[in-house]
């Protein structure tokens, strides 16, 4: 526990300074974001998933680049930086898992659970496409044996769509927001709103309205439960 803590606190200390730097380099115009803009994207998200519960606290540069690249970019950008922490955790976390199987051995199967069991890589699609943590469901869907290979494909896909939209929407909504407030203030509004949504989405509530949300989505797209066990 104390080495995943360490790489927290790591991952949490790098996603700063990226962010901080790229917003530098973009509010003082001393040396063009470039292709490294879209490479800070990339870093920061992969950050920022390493740390679990800090992964949106890159949001800000992210919004603030969409007068710069194409959302779709800094969508795919962010999204593949996003899917590669997330799964880094499906090795990170073996140890971690064999943990809370033991001492959740007695106690009934959380919804999570439940939901990966019938879904299986639709459900950690649909929580890549959304603001649900994926780590649960990832280290869920280690333990049901799914592939790797295809489990980072969907987070890639899942990710880069959840990203991209909210380029487009975001972007817009932040020019706006820095055209009357300007683009430092506005970046700090969205830092806020982005560390209440890391502590928002594991609220037990929130992530039980979300998660009835994706469920009926599942069922009026024709997906079938999968066969329990």
């Amino acid at each position: 526990m104390e080495r995943r803590l360490l790489i927290n606190i790591s991952a949490l200390t790098l996603t700063m300074l990226l962010s901080a730097l790229l917003m530098y380099n973009l509010l003082l115009g001393e040396a063009e974001v470039g292709g490294f803009g879209l490479l800070g994207v990339f870093l920061a998200s992969l950050f920022s998933h390493l740390t679990v519960v800090a992964r949106d606290l890159f949001v800000p540069v992210f919004l603030s680049l969409t007068g710069v690249y194409h959302p779709v970019a800094l969508g795919f950008s962010a999204g593949v930086g996003g899917a590669v922490g997330e799964t880094v955790t499906y090795y990170w976390g073996l140890n971690i898992r064999r943990a809370v199987w033991k001492e959740a051995a007695d106690q009934p199967e959380d919804r999570v659970s439940r939901w990966v069991r019938r879904y299986g890589l639709l459900a950690a699609f649909l929580a890549a496409a959304s603001p649900l943590p994926d780590t649960p469901i990832i280290l869920l869907a280690g333990s049901a044996k799914l592939s790797f290979l295809r489990l980072l494909a969907v987070e890639v896909f899942g990710k880069t769509i959840w990203y991209s939209a909210g380029a487009f929407l975001g972007g817009a909504i932040f020019a706006q927001m820095a055209a009357s407030l300007g683009t430092f203030v506005s970046s700090l509004l969205v830092f806020a709103a982005s560390l209440t949504l890391c502590v928002a989405v594991y609220s037990r509530r929130v992530r039980s309205v979300v998660f009835s949300a994706l469920q009926r989505a599942a069922k009026l797209l024709g997906f079938r439960s999968l066969p329990e066990d």
